[in-house]
Order: C-alpha cells, then sequence, then structure tokens
C-alpha cells in the first residue's frame, strides 16, 4: 500500500515531499512568470522625451527636400540630440516619430519613406508601425503643427 503524501495528528499536518516538492515548483513558475515582464528582450528603451508640452523643434520645411513629396521623410532633429523624423502625409500634413527604437534605443535611420534600427534589425514604415525584423512596439509619435504661411512644422517633444 501507498504511503500517504501528509501526515496529520493533532497537533497539525505535515507535507509529505511529493506535496512540497510540487508546492515548490507552482510557487517557482509563478515567480519566474512575473519576471518574464512584457515579453520585450532587453531593457526598455530610454526615456529621454519629456512628457507632452515640453521642448519644441521648428523644421522649415523646404530645407529637407525628402519633404517636398507626400511620403518624403527625413530626420529633422539638426543635431538636438533627441532623433527625429518627420513625414510628409499629405500637402499640408505631416507626422513626427522619435527616431529612437522601442526596443533599446538605439538611433534609427531614415531609409527613404521608411525607418530601420542598425542595431538590432527592426523595420518600422512611414506611419511608424513596426513591420519587421527584432521584434518591438511602433515607433513613438509626437505631435506637430504645420503652418503653411511659414511653411514650417513645429514638433512638440
Amino acid at each position: 500500500m501507498a504511503e500517504p503524501n501528509h501526515r496529520c495528528d493533532g497537533t497539525g499536518c505535515a507535507l509529505g515531499r511529493r506535496e512540497f516538492l510540487g508546492a515548490t515548483a507552482l510557487a517557482a513558475l509563478a515567480i519566474l512568470e512575473t519576471a518574464c515582464g512584457d515579453g520585450q528582450i532587453g531593457p526598455e528603451a530610454p526615456n529621454d522625451y519629456p512628457t507632452p508640452g515640453g521642448p519644441t523643434l521648428t523644421v522649415t520645411v523646404a530645407s529637407f527636400t525628402a519633404l517636398a513629396n507626400v511620403g518624403g521623410a527625413a530626420r529633422v532633429d539638426q543635431g538636438s540630440g533627441l532623433p527625429v523624423a518627420l513625414v510628409r502625409t499629405g500637402a499640408t500634413t505631416f507626422a513626427a516619430f522619435s527616431l529612437r527604437c522601442p526596443h533599446e534605443g538605439v538611433t534609427v535611420s531614415v531609409q527613404g519613406g521608411a525607418f530601420y534600427c542598425t542595431g538590432h534589425g527592426a523595420r518600422f514604415n512611414s506611419s511608424g508601425t513596426w513591420i519587421g525584423g527584432q521584434r518591438t512596439t511602433n515607433l513613438r509619435s509626437l505631435a506637430n503643427t504645420y503652418d503653411a504661411g511659414a511653411g514650417t512644422v513645429t514638433i512638440t517633444r
């Protein structure tokens, strides 16, 4: 006859070896699952962009030939230390993105009307949406305002 997994007497119950090991394994799995985080490999990308309403960058559209046509994209931060891209989405509309890869913060390059992370191979379309390579989230969108009279776009970083 098999020995029971636990013993009970008038003072309480004692766990058997199998019961103890099973409970310990379940606890270890719960800890490991919690430690896994959100499924993103590597540390979180640095958040060096201030909260909305922070510093602005004003870009003269005519200074960037790539922005002359709809679909054109250019890096427009002018060495400010916070890499930013601007994409012309219409005659009077633009989209602005942080060029910090959401995976590990590597600076993303502009290639035609799309973006590429040289650090780990992540690729993003002109809308900043991840489309391949290292799995990550989309590029961070930045608010912008176009002044048709001045021919400038003001980006809030």
